[in-house]
């Protein structure tokens, strides 16, 4: 995964929404699940995409603090509006009495497997200019 810049936000999140949308696919149909809400799922998936993928490229503005607390405020950022999303889908319209548990495993999970993929890519960026910066200053030594 590539870091998230203005420049490729899009494509991540056409990738992240993708993902999630065959993963979803995958499960429900070993399961033998049939989606009555197939569109608005489908819609919410997209939605959550664009949040989680918006949510993890704040780190470029949040680099100069710790990896931990940033981590920390990205997750509860998520949940926050996802708590915000079940609130006003349970005006609209009638939700089960534990969407709002549902939400979170389904929030969660793609958030911290995003997370882990994005923050070992960006290490692993770091680490490679670390060491082209130590080659150059062999060079020059």
């Amino acid at each position: 995964m590539k870091l998230i810049n203005k420049e490729n936000f899009i494509s991540i999140v056409c990738i992240s929404f993708t993902l999630l949308v065959c993963g979803k696919l995958l499960i429900e149909k070993s399961m033998g699940f049939t989606d009555v809400h197939y569109t608005e799922n489908i819609f919410t998936c997209l939605f959550f995409s664009i949040i989680i993928t918006a949510v993890l490229a704040l780190h470029y503005f949040l680099q100069r603090f710790p990896l931990i607390p940033v981590l920390i405020v990205q997750y509860l950022s998520v949940i926050g509006v996802t708590a915000g999303f079940v609130k006003i889908a349970d005006i609209i319209g009638d939700t089960s009495t534990n969407a709002m548990w549902q939400m979170m495993l389904s929030v969660t999970v793609p958030f911290v497997v995003s997370a882990i993929v994005y923050y070992i890519a960006y290490f692993w960026q770091i680490k490679k200019a670390n060491d082209i910066i130590a080659e150059l200053n062999r060079n020059l030594s």
